[in-house]
């Protein structure tokens, strides 16, 4: 609920504070004093257009500034919870918007913090509902209108109606993951043909860190087999060919051997040269092992292999490491790859289940929605009957649609105020006091989604008397049930009524200034005598404004 409005040096208004109660409200005032410039702030507060011409004369800035109650689960919450602009609270959230107007522009703060515009655009309809002749009205909407069919037919209504929407806003975010998807499928098909060759051309090739390495000394190997085994055939013969090596080394050998006797300290020097003989004896055995031909076809498949390496390190990376690296990563890209093409198929059969439920939902909600309209229809009537329009027709159209977040229904209201008239949409009703009237009974039948405080300006225009009294009524009997009504009238029948009065009083002196004072006891008896007569010390009048005050206390005209 509103709680509190503050309005400073917007038109004739220096300054006004009005602490605003649960229930219903009165604002009354003379003609010309300044009551619609209250209904100009809260617009203002819910993202309005500003003119600057409503800038007091001699000030610099106009402002507006309003103090929200409302509960943790109400829908401004998660919208202003999106650009951290809550502070924590318990299960009461309270919001303060603040507008200012000056000659160079306007600013919009929420909480404190300065917001674009568009927030308060956002948040607006959702804390206040306005219903006038130059209002943007709630219930003009479609989806209001749902709302209120479905918040009349019942819980089974409003529950499928709720079900409905979650189910269709999943549907489109799977639809448009499976559309992305898809948009992307020829690519990614592309994609993994080309990984699927890369990975199958590497495994193909078993690579092997360090071959690369070993090949080459290989290469060079068998290129210079020639040479060395020339070099290894001749170094055979200089260790054990006649006169090589190991003949002379036995020749030393025999000599120490015969001097051994006579210098037993030789005897070390024999060991060392036999065992010098015997290496040299098995050094010639394993290099006349490795006298080999050259081997051209194994020179050839060397090459080969180095070939193939070469034109894979060409393409996937410097050295067979970089290569082994290239394979993981592409297995792991070609399997995501082949992952989203499984998702395909999952948020297909997603899709295709999400719309079955939706549309089972939603053919049921249908049903009830139709066999609601007709009764929610006469019950309209009757009440706009009360209210001053005894000609007026009121229509439900509900036409088939393509499942959306609404359904399969297409609802409108329409209305026709007087005889012979051919039923229009809300939005073409000419008269603000018409318009306001009918939503006054629509929310007195389903409060469907309307916002907690609405505020009615020319409710009772062109009423009196007795229907006066019925808008009074109405209206009181609305804040009852739970809405804060604010309403701007002129007639003591509605003010009555009201749990709560405000006047707004003008002052002409050296410059004219507005007063906004609530009223209570006798200020309140002579502020409807002046309504009622223009003479608020009459007797006669305050008689009859108590006795109207006695008559909305006991319920008479509810």
């Amino acid at each position: 609920m509103l709680s509190e409005l503050v309005v400073e040096n917007l038109g004739p208004i220096a300054g006004a504070e009005i602490v605003l109660q649960a229930g219903s409200s009165a604002l009354t005032g003379e003609t010309g004093a300044g009551k619609t410039l209250l209904v100009t702030a809260v617009t203002l507060l819910t993202g309005g257009r500003a003119d600057r011409g409503i800038i007091r004369d001699g000030a610099t800035e106009a402002r507006v500034e309003g103090r929200f109650v409302v509960g943790v689960d109400h829908p401004a919450i998660a919208l202003l919870e999106a650009r951290d602009l809550l502070d924590d609270g318990g299960d009461q959230v309270e919001l303060v918007v603040t507008r200012t107007i000056s000659p160079s522009g306007s600013r919009a703060r929420v909480n404190g913090r300065l917001v674009p515009l568009s927030v308060l655009a956002e948040i607006g309809p959702t804390l206040v509902e306005i219903a006038g002749q130059h209002e943007h009205h709630h219930l003009a909407s479609p989806r209001a209108q749902r709302a209120t069919l479905d918040a009349f037919a019942g819980a089974e209504a409003v529950e499928l109606a709720a079900a409905v929407a979650a189910e269709v806003r999943e549907l489109g975010r799977v639809e448009r993951d499976l559309e992305g998807l898809r948009a992307s499928e020829r690519e990614r098909a592309r994609e993994l043909d080309v990984l699927r060759f890369e990975i199958e051309e590497i495994e193909a090739a078993s690579i092997r860190v360090g071959e690369i390495a070993e090949l080459s000394a290989e290469a060079t190997r068998l290129e210079n087999a020639e040479d060395i085994g020339g070099a290894v055939l001749s170094a055979v013969e200089e260790l054990g060919g006649d006169g090589g090596a190991d003949d002379r080394v036995a020749v030393v050998l025999r000599e120490l051997e015969r001097v051994t006797a006579k210098d037993p300290s030789m005897a070390r020097f024999v060991e060392r040269v036999a065992a010098l003989s015997e290496e040299m004896r098995d050094i010639a055995a394993e290099l006349a092992a490795r006298i080999e031909e050259p081997d051209p076809a194994s020179l050839e498949a060397v090459r080969d292999r180095l070939g193939e390496l070469a034109r894979l390190r060409r393409k996937y990376g410097d050295d067979e490491h970089q290569i082994v690296e290239y394979l993981d990563r592409s297995k792991a890209r070609a399997e995501e790859l082949a992952a989203k093409t499984n998702s395909i198929e999952e948020l297909s059969v997603a899709a295709d289940r999400l719309r079955a439920d939706a549309v089972a939902k939603a053919t049921t909600l249908s049903t009830i929605r139709k066999d609601a309209a007709a009764t929610f229809e006469r019950e309209v009537e009757a009440l706009l009957n009360d209210l001053a329009m005894p000609a007026a027709r009121f229509v439900v159209t509900i036409e088939d649609a393509d499942l959306y977040e609404g359904g399969i229904d297409a609802v409108a209201f329409e209305v026709a105020t007087g005889p012979g008239e051919k039923p229009r949409p809300l939005v073409k009703i000419a008269s603000g006091g018409e318009l306001s009237r009918i939503a006054l009974a629509l929310h007195l039948l389903a409060r469907g989604g309307a916002a907690p405080t609405m505020i009615f300006d020319e409710v009772d225009a062109g009423v009196g008397g007795a229907a006066a009294r019925a808008v009074g009524a109405a209206l009181a009997r609305l804040g009852r049930d739970g809405a804060q009504v604010v309403v701007v009238t002129h007639l003591p029948q509605v003010a009555a009524f009201a749990d709560s009065h405000y006047r707004v009083q003008r002052h002409d002196g050296a410059r004219r200034d507005v007063t906004v004072q609530r009223v209570e006891g006798s200020q309140r008896v002579e502020e409807l005598s002046r309504m009622l007569a223009g003479l608020p010390e009459s007797e006669r009048a305050r008689e009859h404004a108590q006795e109207l005050l006695d008559l909305a206390a006991s319920g008479a005209g509810r």
